[in-house]
């Protein structure tokens, strides 16, 4: 074995990346991560340079003091810039001129792209399962074979992600962005966030606020 020769490996499970990293509206740039056969790309120095340095700032994060309270968030911001980073480098391949997806690939990718249009409003897998033209246990059993998680999760984690993004803005109320998200009352809305991040949409903002 050549002396050069380098080896990085980061592991991480589908449900992680798209619970986590793999968001509205990119979803389509991810088509590499859903794929079952995707092929070897070849890396020029200069991308090789960058993805390793990347690695490498997600391995200073991992080893840092738990001490540091945003440790967990400085941590996913490193790996979500990694993974972003390598799917633009297979986009920029030509990987995506070549790749020809399963039946099952491309409904989850259909899916994704529907619940970026229509996940503040609509959140029923039904729904999604009605314009896709398949029974909701089809879609749901596809879903889980393809990204680990369920159609349900998937519906659930983009709610989530635009709950947060609303709640950025401090001249929304928790009501208004109850009701922004179909939700029947702020109740509700409460306790549907909380269970997914342990925090009261109240909380969620005053942490934001405080950082």
């Amino acid at each position: 074995m050549s002396n050069q020769l380098q080896i990085c490996q980061l592991s991480f499970s589908s449900e992680f990346a798209f619970a986590n990293s793999i968001r509205l509206p990119h979803i389509g740039y991810f088509e590499f991560f859903i794929a079952k056969n995707t092929s070897k790309i070849f890396l020029k120095n200069k991308e090789i340079g960058l993805l390793v340095d990347l690695l490498k700032l997600i391995n200073s994060k991992v080893r840092s003091s738990n001490k540091n309270i945003l440790k967990k968030e400085t941590l996913l911001l490193s790996f979500n810039l990694f993974l972003y980073e390598l799917a633009g480098t297979y986009y920029r391949s030509s990987w995506y001129d070549n790749v020809k997806h399963t039946g099952n690939e491309k409904i989850v990718i259909h899916f994704f792209r529907l619940l970026e249009l229509h996940c503040r409003k609509e959140h029923s897998v039904k729904f999604y399962a009605n314009i896709l033209n398949v029974t909701v246990g089809h879609l749901t059993k596809t879903v889980k074979q393809v990204t680990e998680i369920t159609a349900k999760q998937c519906i659930e984690n983009a709610i989530i992600l635009e709950a947060k993004i609303l709640l950025q803005n401090n001249d929304l109320t928790i009501l208004y962005i109850s009701e922004e998200l179909k939700f029947a009352n702020t109740s509700f809305f409460s306790t549907f966030f909380k269970k997914h991040t342990s925090l009261s949409p109240s909380e969620y903002r005053l942490r934001l606020n405080s950082n």
